[in-house]
């Protein structure tokens, strides 16, 4: 899979040589909603014998209109977890266009002669919702803006439980803890990537030693809490379990920390690039009035997580 990179205006020296089937949209956390418009947009390219382009942005296009705070200024997938999951997905190419002002006001039609025309779009596919140009014009627009150069498809509305899918949705589920609600809004399983770094050692010295993971600050977090995860190290899933907070049993001014126990484990990490999925949530972090109840407690979820992966038969 290519990946371009595009600011505005396009510059001249970029040549677009071959007819694709493009699908556009922001695609934070590439979710079920997300993967049926590229569904749909891959059948149409293998049909016609196309290759599959997607055009995304760099970042959320609303920080060209305000100041984005807390998880709002986080994403459900980071630009690398992001690639892997257009990859997955049979996307050839990707189109990466720089969301700045000069690029958002563009009038519709500007957008698509400068943008979709330029890429030689064959067929443009996109969800129901997705807007475009300084006005905000809708899919119903798009024919009249691509006076027949080339098809439009729009993908309806993808819903689960009634409601519709969405970034939104799965944001509010993830901040709640609702992990079985996520993953089935995502389609796969929420996850994390970063690096182990080295802790205050709490853990080892209360008999369960964790490997803290350094991860990005651009990626958003489920809500402060104990939970039930599997954690790739060395290119195996390990069953585990995790703490998201601030260690409140040890201070009340503690920075957020994502502490990993896995289960049967004892080899030194630090440094190791790792991933973590975020299966259940098992409880809220709770402010201990000594170690013994912290270990009390730890040792009741370590008995909830091996019940789990019991259950499930794998990491």
């Amino acid at each position: 899979m290519k990946v371009i990179n595009l600011s505005y205006p396009i510059s001249n020296k970029i040549e677009f040589k071959q007819p694709v089937v493009l699908a556009m949209g922001f695609f934070d956390g590439v979710h079920l909603g997300h993967q049926a418009v590229i569904k749909q947009a891959k059948q149409i390219a293998d049909k016609k014998g196309l290759p599959l382009a997607v055009l995304t942005y760099d970042h959320h296009p609303a920080l060209v209109y305000k100041k984005l705070e807390g998880n709002a200024a986080r994403y459900l997938s980071i630009w690398n977890r992001k690639v892997q999951l257009f990859d997955d997905l049979g996307v050839n190419i990707v189109y990466r266009v720089n969301y700045n002002y000069a690029f958002q006001a563009q009038k519709p039609q500007e957008f698509v002669d400068n943008y979709l025309v330029r890429m030689q779009s064959e067929t443009v596919v996109a969800g129901f919702d997705h807007t475009y140009g300084a006005k905000k014009a809708t899919m119903n627009d798009l024919p009249d803006y691509a006076k027949g150069r080339f098809h439009v498809v729009t993908v309806p509305a993808d819903v689960l439980a009634g409601k519709k899918i969405s970034s939104t949705r799965i944001r509010r589920n993830l901040e709640n803890g609702h992990l079985k609600t996520v993953n089935e809004l995502l389609g796969y399983q929420f996850e994390t990537e970063g690096t182990v770094v080295h802790g205050l050692a709490r853990g080892r010295t209360l008999g369960f030693p964790t490997a803290n993971v350094e991860y990005s600050e651009l990626q958003q977090l489920p809500s402060e809490g104990i939970y039930i995860v599997s954690m790739l190290v060395n290119d195996e899933w390990l069953p585990a379990m995790a703490s998201i907070g601030r260690n409140v049993t040890f201070g009340n001014h503690n920075p957020i920390t994502i502490e990993i126990n896995i289960l049967d484990f004892n080899q030194n990490i630090y440094g190791n690039r790792v991933k973590v999925r975020w299966l259940a949530k098992m409880r809220d972090e709770v402010k201990y009035t000594g170690e013994q109840a912290l270990i009390e407690q730890l040792q009741k979820d370590e008995i909830q997580t091996r019940e789990y992966f019991t259950k499930i038969g794998q990491a």
